[in-house]
């Protein structure tokens, strides 16, 4: 029985590898995306951390003012306007990072779209060799029947005129 070729076999290996890579490519965009989010969570905590030593100075400002002296006072306030500054710089980092999320999110989104393309087009590909391999089967099965058919009426009729 003569092997089954499929012509498109190239295209087919091509488009599975290109699936392969779009796969990897998912998990890269993935990881990448996990590691942008895990470095906002840490400028979110960096954030409420200034946030709370701003509340707890100003407490402790508040609550001691009287018994303070003047150059106690003002070195808290420096401190104060520092620690501002400081939460000033850091909002600024979290919404840089916030975008930085945002953009990993957009892109693990493309990559999935295009590993989920590649996918169809490769099952696309596969579905058909398989219907053509299928039909190729059943047609050399046909053939192989017919000519055992035309074998048994031969030698039948070879049998009966012997006779």
């Amino acid at each position: 029985m003569p092997a089954f070729v499929f012509r498109l076999q190239i295209l087919l290996d091509h488009k599975l590898d290109i699936e392969a890579k779009a796969r990897a490519a998912v998990i890269e965009k993935r990881r990448v995306l996990e590691e942008q989010q895990s470095i906002l969570l840490r400028l979110v905590e960096s954030e409420e951390r200034i946030e709370l030593a701003i509340s707890r100075t100003r407490d402790e400002l508040l609550l001691a003012a009287v018994t303070n002296v003047g150059a106690d006072v003002q070195r808290k306030n420096d401190y104060l306007a520092a620690l501002r500054q400081d939460l000033s710089a850091a909002h600024d980092q979290t919404l840089v990072q916030k975008f930085a999320v945002e953009e990993a999110e957009m892109n693990l989104n493309e990559a999935q779209a295009h590993a989920l393309e590649c996918l169809r087009e490769a099952e696309t590909l596969t579905r058909y060799r398989e219907k053509l391999e299928k039909r190729f089967f059943a047609e050399a099965a046909k053939k192989e029947e017919l000519e055992q058919d035309e074998l048994g009426t031969t030698t039948y009729l070879n049998r009966r005129a012997e006779v």
